[in-house]
């Protein structure tokens, strides 16, 4: 447990919802320049492997400068970047993959989701061959809670947008941070302590399904304070150790919930849209959904996580969900593994109904 923050936090990140006027504030269009860039390194990877690209590939002078001015926003600035008018019309699915590596170089390297090394995923609706839904947020289509991923650095990709609905909220650490250190500091300490989370079935042979530790949602390291949250990860982890939440424990994760969700921004997605967040300091969440009939049509969105070479923001080993190799962030690659258990769930069906449950929204959605 880090030393609790007891200072208002003033910084571009401490945004709350309600300040934002749209998503125009977070926007940046890219030029005819820049997405003849993107075209033109698209053509020069095409015959690499995708997951072999690398940053010595993708490097164009019409881009290399701004990404460096989206990397320093992502860290230091609001921390939400929304990219508009990737040029993927006439695109292979193949092909816009691969123009989404490519750019995500210029911020970091792509992680394993997964044990078994998946480090791009397609984000939509997979029902079992018996017709449910996984307990797994990419392939549902389902309202999320806010949560962090287990990275630096969250991209998002739009391809096609959903019917309806299927809006991304971001919430801000900081203002977040404010918030309950003005009104309730009572419960700082046991969101600094953090809970034993659940790592549904992704940890390497001899290594325990819930963390053996617990996971704190808010750190402070050098001043910076950053966040890890997975409400069903935690349900479920308590679950598996037979443990409920105390009366403080419960009463502390709902208000963390409430306020996140009263401080959010509601940002929709149009097809070409492509967003990067700093995962360490912004909560993400979705709304869920309604999709269209047509499969050619249905709601796709890409999601890989980067993690930067350099510029790293400071955070506590026991902020990680795995125990990976020097620390790293996403999942290790387990030799052997063929089925990734946090997408086909291979769980207790009460671990499952858990983190189903931690899923959920509490309270209304603020206006933005």
């Amino acid at each position: 447990m880090t030393p609790i923050h007891d200072k208002h936090i003033d910084h571009a990140m401490a945004w709350r919802g309600s300040e934002i006027r749209s998503k125009d504030d977070f926007a940046r269009d890219l030029t005819g320049r820049q997405r003849a860039a993107l075209l033109d390194i698209l053509a020069r990877v095409q015959q690499i492997p995708r997951n072999d690209i690398r940053r010595e590939h993708c490097g164009h002078p019409d881009l290399d400068a701004d990404m460096e001015k989206v990397f320093t926003e992502i860290q230091h600035g609001r921390g939400v970047v929304l990219l508009r008018g990737a040029p993927i019309d006439g695109l292979s699915i193949d092909d816009i993959e691969k123009m989404y590596w490519a750019l995500g170089t210029h911020l970091g390297e792509a992680l394993s989701h997964n044990s078994i090394g998946v480090r791009m995923t397609r984000v939509q609706e997979e029902r079992l061959k018996d017709g449910t839904q996984t307990a797994r947020g990419t392939k549902s289509r389902a309202e999320l809670a806010m949560h962090c991923d287990s990275t630096d650095i969250v991209g998002l990709m739009c391809v096609r947008p959903a019917r309806s609905g299927g809006e991304t909220q971001f919430s801000s650490v900081l203002a977040v941070h404010n918030e309950i250190l003005a009104t309730r500091p009572d419960i700082l300490p046991i969101l600094y302590r953090g809970f034993p989370h659940h790592r549904r079935g992704e940890q390497p042979d001899g290594q325990p399904m819930v963390t053996p530790y617990d996971i704190p949602i808010f750190c402070n390291v050098d001043g910076y304070i950053s966040s890890y949250i997975a409400f069903g990860s935690i349900y479920a982890g308590l679950q598996a150790l037979g443990r409920t939440p105390s009366e403080q424990e419960q009463e502390a994760l709902d208000i963390l919930q409430d306020t996140m969700i009263r401080l959010q921004f509601n940002l929709s997605w149009a097809a070409g849209d492509i967003c990067f967040a700093n995962n360490l300091a912004m909560f993400h969440s979705r709304s869920d959904y309604v999709d269209w009939d047509e499969p050619e049509k249905r709601r796709l969105l890409l999601r890989y996580w980067l993690e930067p070479t350099r510029d790293r923001r400071p955070v506590v080993p026991q902020i990680h969900l795995h125990e990976n190799k020097g620390q790293r962030n996403g999942v290790d690659p387990v030799p052997g593994r063929t089925i990734a258990a946090n997408e086909y769930v291979e769980m207790p069906p009460d671990v499952i109904e858990a983190i189903k449950r931690g899923q959920k929204k509490r309270g209304s959605v603020h206006p933005s």
